[in-house]
């Protein structure tokens, strides 16, 4: 006769994600929830100057975070840094970014996806967690929706100015 199941452990809930990134989080780091959300972000064509290397810089927040600017003192859920070309970021780059912390209820508002590029290559810091866009930078503010709630586009369209 089979057991029935019991209360799902940490892990087993992790292990429903979409991530195989998510589940090592879960099974190495202990945490409670990890989820994937996935980022494609592209720049409008001839905004960066052709050739040279560029930090792209992709963070996720919790919905307390508003679509309009970039958080300067909020701990991202998620994070991401790659060296890419101005020819990668037109063409499009794909980010699956692993979200740590508690798991999201049912009428949770859905965070915000935010994503820079400057000037320069990915850094030591793995997943650029404290990383802040830099004046000049190129960047895009996006809320995953529709169908695919764990999917978003960016377009970095916006730029920003010097304080």
């Amino acid at each position: 006769m089979a057991k029935p199941n019991g209360p799902k452990s940490k892990r087993r809930q992790v292990a429903e994600s979409a991530s195989w990134l998510a589940l090592v989080a879960a099974t190495s780091l202990g945490v409670a929830h990890a989820e994937t959300v996935r980022a494609e972000i592209k720049l409008p064509p001839q905004v960066l100057a052709s050739g040279g290397r560029y930090r792209l810089i992709v963070q996720s927040y919790d919905g307390r975070v508003t679509d309009t600017d970039i958080p300067a003192s909020v701990r991202p859920r998620g994070s991401a840094q790659r060296t890419v070309t101005a020819a990668d970021l037109v063409e499009g780059i794909r980010i699956d970014l692993i979200e740590l912390g508690e798991k999201k209820g049912p009428g949770t508002r859905q965070g915000v996806v935010v994503a820079w590029v400057e000037p320069g290559e990915a850094d030591l810091e793995f997943d650029a967690r404290r990383a802040r866009p830099t004046p000049g930078s190129f960047y895009g503010v996006a809320r995953p929706g529709g169908a695919d709630r764990e999917s978003v586009e960016i377009l970095l369209n916006r730029r920003l100015r010097a304080i």
